[in-house]
């Protein structure tokens, strides 16, 4: 081939790429790409280490006989033992390979030991939580075990340690755990029974509430009550038919609610009566709400005890067992019970010994408590030095320069309860007469149970320790000195709210008010109807029409959008706005977003513009109508709800017409001012032209882990962003924050079922089983969450050919 046929571009080409000034830029690019991604596999099998081998076999001298266990494609274990110590030993080895960090954080952030690892920052919460008590209550929750739970309990304690042992000896330890440099203690009897009291201490945050009132008397005195929530709005469903303030400083009170857990938490269940489904067995659905985070509250755990009880569901890490779920004739699940376990008392103090506390006319001595806090890079420890009175541990002097009067709590929490009793007759139970009696004892969290068994039968309880107050309905801070004021019992277990079998064919719960008032006892006020509404709705509305359920449709009421607080609130405040006759008239794009919002069906689809401007609207009325009246913006669903159907209703469209006319406020204009801000604040997020408004891109979700807060861990931690529909008031709840949009609470579990046959059960686990970094299993289910879906609950794992198999041999 001749010269010829070689063009000058080819010539210059070869050219450029012989100079040396190129060829070493070329070898110095070619060693930067090696060098990174050669540091992005080492880095990758560093990580890796930690995770668990799931194949093989395994020899562990603590073992009676062969364990066997079978992981799903998913990372759900199957453990199939012979003896209970067996079993509950590779329950806690498996869940400390999956959840170990995850773990420690939860019992070090419950008994206020955060400061030791992650330094002064968390000195704060460790402060309350000493103060709050709940280690306090962990020996007499252990002493309550019978012989069987102690052997669960240590097996799995024994478990969890062997993990330690052996991870941290190979240096196969939880990324975490090298980040923050430490290694955790060993797992004992004390951690797994303080897992237990957090999550009832998440479940119980009413105290909150309590200091809000008292501050609402501080403004309004008597006239304080009218607007106190009550659950008497319209006819909001219920699950079945049947003081005197001290001076306080304001600023004080509303640091102490910074505390209080999050009103969020929540949840969705019901169960379907065979008669009205496909299949004629029962139908049970569950999808607790608590906070998003990685990794989930939740862990997916599945147990054959060989002639004893096969359950599968989930746990929270830490606890033995199968919490929520079902067996081959059970199937249950749980709501909060939204009642109301804790009081807030006042105290009069000795005006010369500040360690006596008044009551009944004379002065008892506090039991004085010093919480050594130790904090990561001090030598010494911080002390906190706990008050406790008859009430309770006086939680105002958590805070510095608190005033000398005090303000204590009493939380039904702190008695020792039969919960881990009652974990092996849940899933020993085959009908529901045998799974209530598990449910004795039960103290704390309260919760609405909802359960099923294959002979047909469905059932409610409304399980807690409830106190019985004399002369109170536990809304706000009552004189700690006065016997009168003094708790009378509990509701005895029999008394508690509960039905089988109701004439209705259903039994729904949704943080709603579990019984009518003919109920004897006071047992809370601050119910959450509107979720509860719409399913009620549509349970009602299919039952009316004769159209049979089946577990398609339940997993579809899972994730129903529709929001009947906007149905219900909307109309009364755009008719404000039509009303309105003031200076500040309607701008076209104002007329047109009206307009939208009049004809909107009121479904929170990620699409939905509507949405958008209802939700910024909302968030707008608590200070709108209480902030310049009360000095804070007070929130509450209900007074929210009832404020504003009165003033509908009222003559002249008055808000607050039953307070004196100084409080006075017109309807119409705050609809109008409300509308016209909010409005504008979303042109401010999405621009002017209301096509493009859609509820999904400012209402995301990123799933946070605790170590994601620290840049650049977030990157590394943290997964992913989700159009999310729905908010907190629909079915398909997905709570937010108001400032950001970032969705942070709804159903990190759903789970529903047919009775008919254990192989006819669905769940997921938001994001994912695993909470170690670069898991296969990390966040392998949050898409698929996010669509609406359900995966398989494979009952019989050794059968599927997905599964990876590890035997355990003594």
């Amino acid at each position: 081939m001749s010269y010829g046929t070689y063009s000058p571009v080819t010539f210059r080409r070869e050219g450029f790429f012989r100079r040396r000034w190129v060829k070493i830029s070329l070898w110095i690019l070619g060693i930067i790409l090696f060098l990174l991604l050669t540091i992005s596999i080492t880095g990758y099998w560093f990580i890796g280490k930690s995770h668990p081998n799931l194949e093989g076999t395994r020899t562990m001298n603590q073992l009676q006989e062969e364990v066997t266990v079978h992981r799903d494609e998913r990372g759900v274990a199957q453990i199939t033992a012979k003896t209970l110590e067996d079993l509950f030993f590779i329950q806690g080895y498996v869940t400390a390979q999956d959840r170990l960090f995850q773990m420690d954080m939860t019992r070090r952030l419950a008994g206020g030991r955060l400061a030791e690892v992650v330094g002064e920052q968390a000195l704060d919460s460790d402060r309350f939580y000493r103060t709050y008590g709940m280690q306090r209550g962990t020996e007499a929750l252990v002493e309550k075990f019978n012989g069987e739970t102690k052997q669960m309990v240590d097996s799995y304690a024994a478990g969890v340690n062997a993990y330690i042992d052996e991870a941290f000896a190979n240096g196969e330890q939880p990324l975490e755990f090298r980040i923050l440099s430490y290694k955790p203690d060993p797992w004992t009897d004390l951690d797994t029974a303080i897992v237990v009291k957090y999550m009832g201490y998440t479940l119980s945050g009413n105290f909150g509430a309590e200091l809000e009132h008292y501050r609402m008397a501080k403004v309004l005195g008597e006239d304080a009550h009218y607007l106190f929530p009550e659950f008497h709005i319209d006819d909001f469903p219920t699950i079945y038919t049947q003081g005197e303030p001290t001076t306080f400083h304001l600023e004080e009170l509303e640091n102490l609610t910074a505390f209080a857990p999050s009103e969020y938490n929540g949840s969705n269940n019901w169960a379907i009566s065979g008669e009205h489904t496909m299949s004629g067995f029962p139908l049970v659905a569950d999808d607790p709400h608590l906070g998003f985070a990685i990794p989930s509250v939740w862990y997916q755990t599945h147990l054959n005890l060989e002639g004893d009880f096969h359950s599968i569901g989930v746990t929270v890490p830490g606890v033995p067992g199968v919490v929520l779920g079902h067996n081959q004739q059970m199937a249950w699940g749980v709501t909060a019970m939204s009642s109301d376990q804790e009081d807030l008392y006042l105290e009069q103090i000795h005006p010369e010994n500040p360690q006596l506390y008044l009551f009944d006319g004379e002065w008892e001595e506090a039991t004085i408590i010093e919480e050594e806090i130790f904090i990561d890079g001090k030598e010494e420890p911080f002390i906190e030095k706990v008050e406790i009175t008859r009430n309770g541990p006086i939680l105002n002097k958590v805070i510095s320069n608190g005033p000398y009067q005090a303000i204590s709590l009493r939380w039904t929490g702190m008695e020792a309860g039969e919960e881990l009793n009652g974990v092996l007759k849940l899933n020993r139970a085959s009908n529901v007469e045998e799974f209530m009696d598990g449910l004795d004892g039960f103290v704390t969290p309260a919760l609405s149970w909802v359960f099923a068994d294959r002979e047909g039968n469905i059932g409610y309880r409304g399980q807690a320790l409830l106190p019985i107050r004399q002369n109170s309905v536990g809304m706000f801070p009552v004189p700690g000195w006065d016997p009168d004021y003094q708790w009378d019992g509990f509701i005895p277990n029999e008394e508690l709210p509960q039905i089988i079998n109701p004439e209705k064919g259903y039994i729904m719960t949704a943080n709603n008010k579990p019984v009518d008032d003919d109920y004897p006892y006071e047992i809370g006020r601050s119910f959450y109807p509107y979720r509860a509404e719409r399913l009620d709705e549509i349970i009602e509305e299919q039952i009316e029409n004769g159209v049979p359920f089946t577990v398609d449709q339940m997993q579809e009421m899972q994730v129903d959008f529709l929001n009947t607080q906007a149905r219900a609130l909307v109309p009364i405040l755009t008719d404000g706005i039509l009303r309105y006759s003031g200076e500040n008239e309607l701008s076209e794009l104002e007329k047109d977003v009206l307009d939208r919002i009049r004809q909107w069906d009121f479904v929170e689809d990620i699409d939905s513009g509507d949405a958008l401007v209802w939700n910024h609207w909302y968030n707008l009325l608590g200070t709108a109508l209480f902030e310049e009246m009360l000095g804070f913006p007070y929130e509450h669903h209900l007074v929210i709800h009832h404020v504003l159907l009165e003033a509908n209703v009222h003559p002249s469209n008055t808000i607050f017409g039953f307070l004196d006319n100084e409080y006075h406020l017109s309807l119409d204009e705050l609809a109008r001012d409300t509308f016209a801000e909010a409005v504008e604040s979303v042109v401010d997020i999405q621009g002017k032209n209301p096509d493009r408004w859609d509820w999904g891109s400012w209402h995301a979700m990123t799933v946070d882990h605790p170590l994601g807060s620290v840049w650049p861990l977030n990157y590394l931690f943290n997964i992913g962003t989700w159009e999310v529909g729905g908010s907190g008031a629909t079915p398909g709840a997905a709570s937010y924050n108001r400032t950001t949009g970032q969705v942070t609470h709804g159903a990190g579990w759903r789970f529903v079922g047919d009775l008919e046959s254990p192989d006819t059960f669905y769940d997921i686990v938001m994001p994912g089983q695993s909470g170690q970094v670069f898991s296969p299993h990390y966040g392998d289910q949050v898409d698929k969450w996010a669509e609406g879906e359900l995966l398989p609950m494979i009952f019989n794992k050794e059968s599927n050919n997905e599964v990876k198999t590890k035997v355990f041999r003594p």
